[in-house]
């Protein structure tokens, strides 16, 4: 099937959805933003000028994996006189469950890093060929070259594989796609390559930056958390989309507890989620200025490549879901 690759594209300008006016007060830091290079729908210059128009302090752009769109969003962030703070999303196993180990201020030029982000690439790559091969089986058709073309830069997903389902009307929806097909029960699933918690954490330190915990799994239990923080961990994400006060103070407390810095962020992936516009959900100044001095102080760690560990007390499934 070749047909809707154009649908496909890319905007060329951000949607006006994807942040607020621009005559919000000049303050904080979204310190989690996907772009066009993992499985987000705006390009990486596209993301800062919306940081702009929500006049923000700084963005992070944290895309799945990869630091590929630091470099290209470096000049936009100059001009518009955003902080572009280089990070990604490591996805990492942690016992049996998944996490997501953001890492900020780190050199997204390290050779680790960017020799860990190409083995991601190409396991994905393979995981890709995997799900189209079970859609196939299931019925349904995947042009696997028209939805690179259609996304050059992106690390594909499960995201585009649905997006490709409902462009190309084989799916009434993306949603649909997902329910039917590829969500985490889904008859065409296929499990993400992932790092080692440990060494999640670890490229991360040793590249010079901080590695905090993303959007903590709700069972999350402290000593986990206290596990994670013996490790190398220097943050935790105390807010973000749906995130209750309850919770939220929670984890406040419980970064406070463990000596991490809290941070907070949008989760942007595309404008038509709601309350996940660029600049939604902000970290203060006060907390970016520590998790700055946090990089600058942080001990350099050896990458290791020991197989995973269990948790203590033998967490239950479940923890960060993302549609990749």
């Amino acid at each position: 099937m070749n047909g809707g690759v154009g649908a496909l594209r890319q905007p060329s300008r951000p949607p006006r959805s994807a942040g607020p006016p621009p005559s919000r007060p000049r303050v904080g830091a979204d310190l989690h933003v996907h772009s066009t290079h993992s499985d987000g729908v705006c390009s990486p210059c596209e993301v800062v000028i919306a940081a702009a128009r929500a006049g923000l302090v700084a963005l992070a752009i944290t895309d799945h994996d990869t630091v590929s769109a630091v470099a290209v969003a470096r000049r936009e962030a100059i001009f518009w006189g955003v902080e572009l703070v280089a990070g990604v999303e490591w996805t990492a196993a942690f016992g049996d469950r998944e996490i997501h180990v953001l890492g900020h201020f780190l050199d997204e030029g390290d050779p680790a890093v960017v020799a860990a982000c190409t083995r991601l690439r190409l396991a994905r790559d393979e995981r890709l060929s995997a799900l189209a091969e079970r859609l196939a089986a299931l019925g349904l058709s995947v042009d696997l070259d028209a939805l690179r073309q259609a996304f050059p830069r992106a690390t594909l997903g499960r995201r585009h594989l649905a997006e490709w389902l409902a462009r190309t009307k084989q799916v009434g929806s993306v949603r649909e796609a997902f329910t039917r097909y590829l969500g985490d029960a889904g008859p065409a699933v296929v499990p993400k390559p992932r790092l080692d918690w440990e060494q999640a954490i670890a490229l991360t330190t040793a590249a010079g930056g901080v590695a905090g915990l993303a959007h903590p799994p709700y069972n999350l239990r402290e000593a986990e958390l206290a596990t994670l923080a013996d490790g190398g961990l220097g943050a935790l994400e105390v807010d973000g989309p749906a995130v209750s006060a309850r919770l939220g103070q929670r984890w406040r407390d419980w970064a406070d507890h463990s000596g991490l810095v809290p941070i907070a962020g949008s989760d942007f992936h595309a404008p038509d989620r709601p309350g996940r516009w660029v600049g939604a959900v902000v970290t203060p100044d006060e907390s970016l200025e520590r998790l700055r001095g946090r990089a600058a102080g942080a001990p350099l760690l050896p990458v290791t490549l020991s197989a995973p560990r269990p948790a203590p007390g033998e967490p239950r499934r479940g923890g960060a879901r993302d549609r990749r």
